[in-house]
């Protein structure tokens, strides 16, 4: 086990694939992918925060990279999380797709927590094992520490999250190959540590598989079990068998409350599938979010946003606000499409939302502007200026509104 400081640069090991199929695949298990990189590397995006923590669980350092989301710095909103077991191959990409996705309101803005790697054959696996394909392996001699890592992220990653972040009670896992083993540990273990778990090509085998024959006792034993499990797999029959078991017991066992769903990818493969698992895992997990603001079926009051919200929050389960670009959003689509009173009851509850942003009065001047009521919008303007001394709209504007009339 190597204790690494931060900033030590590690040269990178590239696997050699000219092997069988079974061997490939216990090669993705070991390293899942086709490099490895330590936890002394720096972040794939460099404007993102990394943090070091000093493990007395694990006894050693530990490196967290912790993405937040467009609004974290503008505004005092609170964020469900995100946790990633794999950040070194996935951070970056991950991010992308939270931004992709929340920007379309496909999903609501994720605080992003990658756990780096130490030892993640050591820390993925809930049992000791030395049994790959019905032979002892000695390359895993160092399995069995999941619990440990489990109690080092429920005791000492979570809580550092919760107290230097703005968190909504609301967290997803994110594991792949032996990540995915661990995922499925997790639910088993600690239910209510996360509330969903993303689970790709999960990598359970020799002693291991008795997390998977524990499963279906498990979901008998939680029959108001809640959340979301999305489950993937690609073009690898050394681990379909697994995932074969794993499903079978969630159509049997899985209570209506508990929401899953298996995707194939035969085009994909065991280093490939991450994305498409990622970005299809999340839609699964938030199926229920999306509203379109332009909608003008969907969005004719703010009475509508209140409704979706209050279905989202008992879906969820805590108390969940709409975004300020997104009743923006709906405010204008009731604005252009000339229905004024609607846009001002919108704009007004945005304003009540979050009134230290100067876009939302800056809207609700458009609005008073173009229903003629033009104390109201200079009024609004002038405070959209307070906040944001650089808005040029609100200047031009009121210089506009404020000019002598010609006689």
């Amino acid at each position: 086990m190597q204790n690494l400081e931060v900033g030590q640069i590690l040269f990178l090991k590239k696997i050699k694939c000219l092997l069988l199929n079974t061997v490939l695949i216990f090669t993705a298990i070991l390293c899942h992918s086709e490099y490895v990189y330590g936890q002394g590397d720096d972040l794939p995006i460099r404007d993102q925060t990394k943090i070091i923590l000093q493990s007395k669980i694990l006894n050693e350092k530990r490196v967290l990279w912790i993405y937040t989301p467009t609004s974290y710095s503008t505004s005092n909103e609170k964020y469900p999380v995100l946790y990633l077991l794999d950040p070194d191959l996935n951070f970056a990409y991950v991010t992308e797709l939270e931004k992709f996705l929340s920007d379309r309101y496909r999903i609501p803005q994720l605080i992003i927590v990658g756990i780096v790697n130490t030892d993640r054959v050591r820390d993925f696996t809930p049992i000791h094992s030395l049994i790959f394909n019905g032979k002892v392996d000695s390359s895993l001699l160092n399995t069995g520490g999941g619990n440990n890592f489990l109690t080092f992220v429920k005791d000492e990653v979570i809580p550092y999250v919760e107290k230097n972040y703005r968190t909504e009670p609301y967290r997803i896992l994110e594991g792949h190959s032996l990540g995915g083993l661990f995922a499925i540990y997790c639910k088993e273990s600690t239910p209510e540590l996360f509330q969903s778990e993303i689970v790709i090509s999960p990598a359970i085998y020799g002693g291991n598989l008795q997390i998977l024959s524990q499963f279906a006792t498990f979901m008998y034993q939680h029959p108001k079990l809640s959340g979301y499990m999305p489950v993937s797999i690609g073009d690898e029959p050394g681990g379909k068998l697994a995932v074969d078991s794993l499903i079978r017991q969630l159509k049997t066992s899985a209570p209506a409350s508990f929401k899953w769903q298996f995707t194939a990818y035969p085009s994909e493969d065991h280093f490939s599938v991450g994305y498409k698992s990622m970005y299809d895992g999340l839609r699964f997990i938030y199926s229920d979010w999306f509203i379109n603001p332009q909608d003008t079926n969907a969005v004719k009051s703010y009475k509508d946003i209140e409704q979706h919200f209050a279905f989202l929050s008992k879906q969820y389960g805590y108390k969940i606000m709409p975004g300020e670009d997104f009743i923006n959003d709906c405010g204008y689509q009731r604005l252009n499409g000339g229905h004024i009173e609607q846009a001002i009851e919108i704009f007004r509850e945005n304003i009540k939302n979050h009134p230290n942003s100067s876009n939302v009065y800056d809207s609700m001047g458009e609005a008073y502007m173009k229903n003629g009521e033009q104390d109201l919008a200079i009024k609004n303007y002038e405070k959209s200026l307070l906040l944001n001394p650089d808005n040029e709209n609100a200047k031009e504007i009121l210089k506009k509104l404020k000019a002598p009339k010609d006689k």
